[in-house]
């Protein structure tokens, strides 16, 4: 990596930039809620831990082992899965915000205005607490299935962001994209009646794209600075993933050096240099391990690294909570508050129940969960939830839990329960279906995904 000038820098970002206020004059009603957000002075710490190899997604061993609270955790959820209830209520008991990459992996022309898109804006609100939401990021790269046409990638962008504020105020809408190509970020942008906050994903890596013939000239300083000229005028900037790696798999040797500067020079430079920065998360993920990149950039696996986040992390400047107590609800929020927490610990994400189309003919030791008379992304009005369980398996009692209370025990086939979703609460509820052996032993067991639509006027 070449050297870096502090001097030359400060000149070419310009102090009309660097002295912005942290609000953009002129915040209209429909951004109150993301306005409500941006702290006066600091960053929110941010991180991604579900696939850290030392606490594999415990929030509370994570916060432990680096020293302090963390204000954002982020998880990814394809575009067509239900909204991650569970996660989410486990990241808000631990007084953070979910911060959800919502990608269309199956390209744009699955995104419509249409009851999955509805429901799911709703199950967000019902979960009443700030979300940040990275719908469809890293746009301007090859590498996405919804890159290569901007036009419809606006088109879409604007629809998911109306249907987030008439229905979801407590959402955030990140538009996001990397940090390189930089050519082509300008193109995709929705303009900025349609977002929230301008995001940028930043990696530091001695070689692009694992090839010792590709060094690296890029710096994380070149890719945040382009960002923050073009939109931090009018938008605060948010670092929604970043991370430097301390072992290449290319190089084959470790990088702790490397990892370690780049690290100290990126978040020594916000307070001075970015100030509408107002949010960094690290990206600790083990990826030469997994398979995913050539990089490792755990922040928990190398001892110095660990050392040095920890006491850069121990600033002041970095925020560790949300300005608002989570749970506690935003201005414009109306409705009922979040569902009940589950503890925090191992997370099942589930499956939407299938619509029922005819008899269900599960595999010899599976369980099959189904609805009838209504969408599984909108319900409304009694439904028929129906369990189909496999002949191998050894039944005496099928149990319906919604939300973990149980509302149904049966022995008598079919296995069903008559549900009226018209007393509950609009938004996700999770359904989980057991199946016990005449011993009591449970031999099978499935959680489904119902969303419950607003009534209509």
């Amino acid at each position: 990596m070449r050297g870096f000038r502090w001097d030359i820098f400060v000149l070419l970002l310009g102090l009309t930039v660097a002295g912005l206020p942290r609000m953009a004059a002129g915040q209209d009603a429909e951004t109150a809620a993301a306005a409500s957000l941006v702290p006066t002075s600091g960053a929110y710490l941010g991180a991604y831990i579900q696939l850290d190899p030392v606490v594999k997604g415990d929030i509370a061993a994570f916060e432990k082992l680096v020293g302090r609270k963390h204000a954002a955790y982020l998880r990814y959820v394809g575009y067509g899965e239900p909204f991650p209830h569970k996660w989410a209520a486990e990241v808000v008991a631990a007084g953070a915000m979910p911060q959800i990459a919502w990608e269309p992996n199956n390209g744009l022309s699955e995104v419509h205005d249409d009851t999955y898109l509805r429901g799911w804006a709703q199950a967000a609100r019902h979960l009443g607490a700030p979300i940040l939401l990275r719908y469809a990021s890293e746009m301007n790269g090859n590498w996405m299935p919804y890159s290569g046409n901007p036009d419809e990638y606006i088109r879409k962008w604007r629809l998911v962001y109306r249907v987030m504020h008439e229905t979801a105020p407590n959402v955030v809408m990140i538009w996001c994209p990397f940090g390189t190509p930089r050519s082509t970020i300008p193109l995709y942008y929705p303009g900025d009646d349609y977002v929230d906050w301008v995001g940028v994903n930043i990696y530091s890596v001695v070689y692009n794209n694992g090839d010792p013939a590709q060094l690296a000239t890029d710096t994380q300083m070149d890719q945040l600075q382009f960002v923050y000229k073009t939109y931090a005028d009018r938008k605060p900037i948010a670092i929604c993933e970043y991370a430097a790696t301390h072992f290449c798999r290319a190089a084959r040797r470790a990088t702790t050096d490397f990892c370690l500067k780049n690290m100290r020079e990126l978040y020594d430079a916000l307070p001075q240099l970015f100030p509408r920065v107002v949010f960094v998360s690290w990206f600790s993920v083990e990826a030469s391990a997994d398979g995913l990149a050539d990089n490792d950039y755990a922040v928990t696996t190398d001892p110095a690294v660990l050392a040095q986040y920890r006491e850069i992390i121990a600033r002041d400047y970095f925020l560790p909570t949300p300005l608002r107590a989570p749970g506690a609800g935003l201005p414009g929020i109306i409705g009922p508050p979040a569902l009940p927490v589950a503890p925090v610990g191992p997370t099942i994400v589930p499956s939407r129940a299938l619509p029922q189309k005819g008899l269900a003919t599960p595999a010899p030791k599976e369980l099959v969960v189904t609805i009838r008379g209504s969408s599984p992304e909108a319900a409304r009005g009694k439904v028929l939830m129906t369990a189909f369980v496999g002949e191998a398996l050894d039944v005496d009692t099928v149990i319906f839990q919604l939300d973990g209370q149980i509302r149904c025990l049966t022995n008598m086939k079919p296995y069903t329960w008559s549900w009226n979703t018209d007393v509950y609460d609009p938004g996700e509820h999770v359904v989980r279906v057991a199946v016990t052996s005449a011993d009591g032993e449970e031999v099978a067991q499935r959680e489904v995904s119902v969303i419950v639509a607003e009534q209509d006027e």
